[in-house]
């Protein structure tokens, strides 16, 4: 699961930053708007993680008190 959204993010960043290059041609001007892309792509996978994460944990403790696995 978490390898799909991490592809999912990186395709969708990957296109808003193809769009700002071929839109904003002087670097001075993109970077601000590159920055604010980048940390939007951190932020989206540090979420992506923890759910991950909290979904680990919420399955092995399930595992444990049904007894299932």
């Amino acid at each position: 699961m978490f390898s799909y959204a991490n592809v999912f993010i990186d395709t969708v960043q990957a296109a808003k930053s193809n769009t700002l290059k071929t839109m904003v041609t002087d670097a001075k001007v993109r970077e601000p708007f590159q920055s604010f892309i980048d940390a939007e792509t951190t932020f989206a996978k540090s979420v992506t993680q923890i759910a991950d994460s909290v979904y680990a944990q919420v399955t092995e403790q399930v595992q444990k008190f049904t007894g299932k696995k």
